[in-house]
């Protein structure tokens, strides 16, 4: 009965298809299932028949019913006793060999839930029949059977690890062999386990069970031999074409060298030989060989068996054996399957990579199992990655199809945990070859829906997934390796460079990368060394601004590294809700609006900032500079509001690192052309200075000139902020006061020196003007005025004459560049900067003013400097600008050494003078003893301004020129003596005509007569102002002369008429109308009223003057009434034969010959004719064809008779 149902369940597993066939074979198992072994009889019916049908294949279906008859009957028999329960192999019954009944029941526990749990069954089995399969393994089954069962039960189909479940089984088994220990046991096992295979299907999980159990039953035969050709029969018989055939085999080999490794390797040796030494005749049978991928096929499948076997290797042999009998000829199979005929193909082969990678993976993995793998120097090791960066890089960069990508990197991640380690140069390279293989990859997206199918899009997704972890892993082991700062630095740098970009998809991965590469370092580095973290600046700098990415996914994984780089900033720090807040701020850049974004980005910002290190500033500020200038428009928005808040906020504490951060703004200013972000930059340095206007001050003042306009703009952007243009013009105004060099001292100069003007003080008056020029309103000048207007005049003042400071000079070219870098004068941009100031303290008419009087003309150029400022103080005075405070800081520079600063401020004196103001303020007397001592001075313009300010005494306060007249008569008298300068002369005149109209004659005291002598020295003097000035005084002197020096006076008229009278003719019409005054006011003084009488009608009235007819008129009168004086006037007249003018030299001898011609002869015993004649003849030779003329007629005159007669 039990037989045919089993014959019937047999016939009908065939016809399956059938559905009459299929109820035969539920009707059989339900039949199986109803056996009752308890049934009196029933044990010596199926007992042990029914063993019979446990190992046959065709059975596997009635397994379950089985194999729980069977432990029924097994446990009646034992207890029946040992004798009842051992079987007897030579009845009837065709019973299985214990070996045969242990390898079936394992290969179906393999599978424990097939065929509704009958591997639970079978485990339950073969726990029962212990006693059946060996004695020996009865104690140690009861032990370890039950947590097999145990873990069946704890989990179902699809929660079982089907690895560790093989594990465990391969493992007992293992343990059950070492019990026996009987290698005629264990060999029998390993025939008996491949002689089953036949009767599973290929592929299938018990045949792939049953190759390794077959593997571990040939590890722990001792029966060398018998190993030795079970694995040559496998190496020899199987079937290289058919995957589950290969997998088989690698089995087989890669359990047996747990405990045979050298033995399996000389199998793998030989076997590799002997394939190698098949010869292929004929060129067409050889490329069939090659493209039918037999022979390939072999060698791909020795490769991977090496790997396996080392991965099996027992771990104290390994590293003896894994380089040339293991990795050697891994290589020699992967080189042979790449050639053909003699030559070697670029590999296309998807398959023979991943075998090799496979190959990598593996070897890597065992080695580092070993105990001793951190001394082992792998020598392969350089080659291997060589091998796998080629794969990476022949990758196509459209599409994501190939695992090949992906398990290089994991490959390379593991190689990379060997030594010997490479240097950071390779390391760099390795890891840059890897960005360029992923980040270039088109959107996930878009591969998904370019793939056919959804299972395609699902691997690609898997793909893409898997490799960008695999990168994340190979950055963790290679940081491992190398925990240093300076190699993450490295690193991140390679990251940074895809930031910029236009793709947005390479950015969001990079972004990903950098994120792995942040938790790397804080798992690796960070939490190990507890150091400083000086990197946090810099890298906030650079990822910052892409939290206004265009992807969100980018701005998340920028939330996820700033939280990161927060962490390992903070680990010492409590960070309190930083954390908390930094999430919420992540979801909250999910929308794409941009000003959403800025707000987001912004309040990030602000919580970064309580944590952020401020002596990083200057690294921070760097890379966002950086940012800026390469992100997109919304990034480098965001680099902007982050750079802005970060300074607002943490300004205070950046002192030491204004200058780098105000050099790194400007720097970044001329990339910069976009106005909103070129914004970002100014308010930059407003908040800085904001914090350290003094620091940013000196920073912007080390820029050269002349002044680009990136400096000019940030000048004015301090200017233009209300609140700080005061301290700006302050510190600047100081600037100029306090230089480099102490004011005057000359001696520690050199000449070249003293022709360059001082660089920060020049550069500090442009900066004024720049100020000056953008601000609002005119209130901080009105209020700095009395400050700013001396210390800018000074500067002008400094700087004239001399020309722009001399750069820094770091090469000759930068010399030959610099030479010329600038047209404009130092004293110019100061007069600028002045003009500047007054203008916004007052108004444009001011400005009109200045300008139409050519103030600027007047002040920038060394020879009418002091003309102009007396200018600019006239106009300045009008304006009432002039101040006390003003004035008070203009005296001290009276006795400077430097001669600009004593020119400036007597010219400024000299023109105070002529303003009341001195007066009513109390400082005439201070002033006057400061002219009186500078009316000394070396400087002859010094001494000139002097003068001229004694002068203008008469029109600042005219009541105290009768007060100080001897003082000033005798500063002003002395000054005529001046033999240096003939303006000081002419000034002193001018001032002298100025006083003397204040004066009467007693006031002038004995100083009249020096006075009157030393003008008529000036009478003949070349210069025509000194001329003017000279007539000018005497006429003045003729004025006051009434009785104390009136004879004194009418003999100094006597001795200067004839004078006067010829220079009423002089070669200047100014100076001649100025004579013609004077001769007209010295006429009573000669006592001749009838002459004078004539002369008068000659000199009155607006009619021009005939001086021939007045010549004549005088002489006439002159020979009738007062011949002495007519001799006084000849003897005079021929001095002036040898006057330097020519036509002085013509009117003296035309007088000559009028005096001869109405001259009586009988009167002129006082004429020496010869003398006379003789120096006729001399003027004949004159240059002057005028003179020339005159001396001829008059010779003719006296040899024809006609004036002297015979």
């Amino acid at each position: 009965m039990v037989a045919y149902v089993f014959h019937e369940f047999s016939v009908s597993t065939s016809k399956l298809a059938i559905e009459e066939e299929r109820t035969i074979q539920t009707l059989c198992i339900d039949i199986l299932q109803c056996l009752d072994t308890s049934v009196s009889g029933m044990t010596q019916v199926l007992w042990p028949r029914l063993l019979e049908y446990v190992v046959p294949a065709q059975y596997t279906g009635t397994l379950k019913p089985l194999c729980r008859c069977l432990r029924e009957l097994a446990e009646k028999k034992k207890q029946e006793g040992e004798e009842a329960a051992c079987l007897d192999y030579s009845g009837p019954v065709k019973l299985p060999t214990p070996q045969g009944l242990l390898a079936r029941l394992l290969v179906v526990a393999s599978s424990p839930y097939e065929r509704e749990g009958h591997g639970y069954a079978a485990l339950q089995l073969l726990k029962a029949l212990h006693e059946t399969i060996h004695a020996a393994v009865g104690e140690m089954w009861v032990v370890k059977i039950p947590p097999l069962l145990q873990y069946i039960e704890g989990n179902t189909e699809n929660s079982l690890d089907h690895e560790r479940w093989e594990h465990m089984l391969l493992q007992f088994l293992r343990t059950s062999l070492e019990t026996i220990d009987n290698s005629a046991w264990s060999s029998q096992l390993s025939l008996e386990l491949s002689q089953q295979m036949a009767g599973y299907a290929s592929p299938s999980k018990e045949k792939s069970f049953l190759y390794k159990a077959l593997g571990k039953s040939l590890a722990v035969c001792q029966d060398l031999v018998h190993v030795k050709s079970q694995i040559h029969k496998f190496l020899t018989t199987t079937d290289y074409m058919e995957a589950p055939e290969t997998e088989g085999v690698i089995s087989v080999l890669a359990f047996s060298a747990e405990s045979h490794l050298d033995l399996t390797l000389n199998a793998l040796q030989e076997f590799g030989a002997a394939i190698s030494k098949v010869k292929i005749s004929g060129l067409i049978d050889r490329l069939k060989d090659y493209h039918h991928g037999k022979r390939g096929k072999t060698r791909s499948t020795l490769m991977l068996t090496y790997s396996n076997v080392a991965v099996h290797a027992p771990k104290e042999q390994l590293l003896s054996r894994v380089e040339a009998d293991i990795t050697g000829n891994i290589l020699h199979h992967y080189r042979a399957s790449c050639r053909v005929l003699g030559i070697t193909l670029t590999n296309k082969d998807m398959y023979l990579k991943l075998i090799l990678i496979q190959n990598v993976m593996e070897i890597s993995c065992a080695i580092l199992e070993t105990g001793d793998s951190q001394e082992f120097e792998f020598s392969y090791k350089q080659e291997l990655l060589g091998y796998m960066l080629d794969f990476i890089k022949k990758e196509p960069l459209d599409s994501l199809a190939s695992p090949v990508r992906y398990k290089a990197i994991l490959a390379i991640e593991h190689l990379s945990k060997l030594k010997p380690s490479l240097t950071l140069e390779d390391n760099c390279e390795l890891l840059d070859q890897c960005f360029k293989s992923l980040f270039p990859l088109p959107p996930l997206e878009k591969m998904k829906e370019e793939s056919e199918t959804a299972k395609d899009a699902l691997h690609i997704q898997s793909l893409y997934v898997g490799s960008l972890e695999a990168l994340g892993k190979l950055m963790k082991t290679l940081l491992e390796d190398e925990p240093t700062a300076d190699w993450f630095l490295e690193m991140f740098e390679l990251l940074r460079t895809w930031f910029s970009s236009g793709k947005e998809w390479e950015r969001e991965r990079a972004l990903q990368a950098s994120t792995q590469l942040l938790t790397a370092y804080q798992e690796t580095v960070n939490s190990t060394t507890q150091e400083t973290f000086n990197q946090f600046g810099s890298l906030i700098g650079q990822i910052a601004p892409y939290s206004c990415d265009s992807l969100a996914t980018s701005r998340q994984w920028v939330v996820d590294c700033i939280s990161c780089l927060l962490c390992i900033q903070g680990q010492s720090m409590n960070l309190g809700s930083a954390a908390e807040e930094l999430r919420c701020l992540r979801e909250a850049l999910t929308p794409p609006d941009p000003e959403a974004l800025f707000q987001t980005s912004s309040k990030m910002a602000r919580v970064i900032s309580e944590y952020f290190p401020t002596e990083q500033a200057t690294d921070f500020i760097h890379s966002t500079l950086e940012g800026i200038l390469s992100a997109s428009p919304t990034c480098a928005t965001a680099a902007g509001l982050w750079m802005k808040i970060i300074l607002k906020e943490c300004g205070d504490a950046m002192l030491d690192q204004v200058p780098d951060i105000v050099n790194n703004i400007y720097s970044c200013m001329p990339a910069i052309q976009e106005g909103s972000l070129k914004q970002f930059l100014v308010e930059a340095v407003c908040s800085l200075a904001h914090h350290h206007v003094e620091a940013v001050i000196s920073s912007l003042l080390t820029e050269r000139l002349p002044m680009d306009s990136y400096t000019t703009e940030l000048w004015r952007s301090l200017g233009g902020d209300p609140l700080l243009a005061t301290q700006v013009l302050q510190v600047l105004k100081d600037k100029i006061k306090t230089p480099t060099s102490q004011e005057g001292n000359i001696t520690s100069e050199t000449e070249i020196d003293r022709d360059f003007a001082a660089a920060e003080p020049l550069e500090a008056t442009c900066a004024i003007f720049e100020v000056v020029s953008a601000l609002q309103s005119s209130k901080a000048v009105q209020e700095l005025l009395p400050e700013l207007f001396p210390v800018l005049l000074q500067q002008v003042s400094r700087t004239l004459g001399q020309e722009m400071p001399l750069p820094m000079i770091t090469s000759r070219r930068e010399f030959q560049k610099d030479l010329q870098h600038t047209k404009d004068k130092p004293c110019r941009i100061s007069i600028k900067a002045l003009e500047a100031v007054l203008f916004r303290a007052e108004n444009e008419i001011l400005g009109r003013a200045l300008r139409e009087q050519r103030t600027q003309s007047l002040l920038e150029n060394p020879k009418t400097h002091h003309e102009g400022v007396c200018l600019l103080v006239s106009v300045l005075l009008r304006a009432e600008l002039i101040t006390p405070e003003i004035l008070q800081s203009l005296l001290p520079w009276v006795n400077s050494p430097t001669e600009n600063l004593r020119v400036t401020s007597t010219a400024f004196l000299a023109q105070l003078m002529s303003d009341p103001m001195l007066r009513e303020k109390t400082f005439l007397k201070s002033v006057l003893s400061i002219l009186e001592e500078r009316s000394q001075d070396r400087n002859s313009i010094v001494r000139q301004m002097a003068v001229r300010g004694l002068g203008n005494l008469v029109y600042g306060a005219p009541e105290e020129v009768k007060k100080h007249k001897k003082f000033l008569l005798d500063i002003l008298i002395g000054a005529l003596h001046d033999i240096f300068s003939s303006e000081v002369i002419g000034e002193s005149m001018k001032a002298l005509a100025k006083v003397l109209k204040e004066l009467k004659e007693k006031d002038i005291g004995s100083s009249f007569k020096d006075l009157t002598q030393q003008i008529r020295t000036y009478f003949d003097d070349e210069d025509d102002a000194l001329r003017s000035m000279a007539f000018v005084l005497f006429g003045i002197l003729a004025r006051l002369t009434k009785r104390k020096w009136k004879t004194y006076f009418a003999d100094q008229v006597k001795q200067s008429w004839v004078t006067l009278l010829l220079h009423l003719q002089d070669p200047n019409p100014e100076v001649s109308v100025e004579c013609r005054a004077t001769f007209h006011l010295c006429l009573p003084f000669l006592g001749q009223k009838r002459l004078q009488r004539a002369i008068n009608e000659h000199l009155c009235g607006t009619a021009k003057l005939k001086p021939e007819e007045l010549q004549v008129d005088i002489c006439r009168h002159l020979a009738k009434e007062n011949a002495e004086l007519l001799e006084k006037m000849y003897q005079i007249t021929i001095t002036y034969f040898y006057s330097s003018w020519e036509e002085i030299r013509a009117v003296a001898a035309n007088l000559a010959g009028i005096i001869l011609e109405h001259t009586d002869r009988q009167r002129m015993k006082w004429l020496d004719l010869e003398h006379l004649l003789m120096s006729l003849r001399v003027l004949q030779k004159d240059p002057s064809p005028t003179v020339q003329l005159v001396a001829t007629e008059i010779i003719s005159d006296i040899c024809s008779g006609r004036v002297i007669g015979e």
